[in-house]
């Protein structure tokens, strides 16, 4: 994303559409691991899903007409919420056959794992149903998306206007990380003005 940035030398770029192309890698990688295609192809339709919401926000319904008069959007609404449930229990039924036939040690240590984790969790106290592992795959996706996009938009404004805090924010990273060093754990526990900045 930098490299294709620095290539627009000059020219306008939409931040927040970059970071959300970004965000939904990142989260894709994170929740679904290896399944990481799979996961970018639920997050399509779960953002299709968000547009159709946002557009019927304001929209009222009538109780006994909405039940028997269905609009264009609310079947297109179920039908995306029906097939991103299916492409999550596709998934679970993929890793859970990979355990079975002992291709895989474990369900993996992603999102999607812990979640057949305690799907699969022998105790009563910890097991979670199939219904509520979809919703905590989607949850992940919507809550996670929108928050990323925004702080980071935010702060790409906030230190675009203050250059003065751009240049300090900057030599502390390099202090702490170096020049050809990626960023670690422990180092970012380190970054005390890049952690008042995100305060802000």
């Amino acid at each position: 994303m930098l490299e294709r940035w620095m290539m627009n030398d000059g020219k306008e770029i939409e931040v927040h559409e970059e970071f959300r192309i970004l965000s939904s890698e990142v989260i894709s990688r994170t929740a679904f691991g290896s399944s990481f295609k799979e996961g970018q192809h639920i997050f399509g339709m779960l953002n299709e899903l968000m547009i159709i919401s946002d557009r019927n926000t304001f929209k009222m319904s009538l109780p006994i007409i909405s039940d028997l008069f269905k609009t264009k959007d609310e079947k297109d609404a179920v039908s995306l919420d029906q097939r991103i449930a299916d492409s999550i229990k596709e998934m679970v039924k993929s890793r859970e056959a990979k355990v079975k036939n002992r291709e895989a040690a474990g369900f993996g240590k992603d999102y999607l794992g812990l979640l057949l984790k305690a799907y699969h969790d022998e105790g009563q106290s910890n097991k979670i149903s199939i219904e509520q592992l979809v919703d905590e795959c989607k949850t992940l996706y919507v809550a996670g998306q929108e928050t990323t996009n925004t702080l980071l938009s935010w702060m790409i404004l906030l230190l675009s206007i203050h250059q003065d805090w751009q240049e300090e924010a900057r030599k502390e990273v390099l202090t702490v990380f170096g020049h050809d060093k990626p960023p670690y754990a422990d180092g970012i526990t380190r970054l005390k003005l890049v952690s008042i900045l995100f305060c802000l």
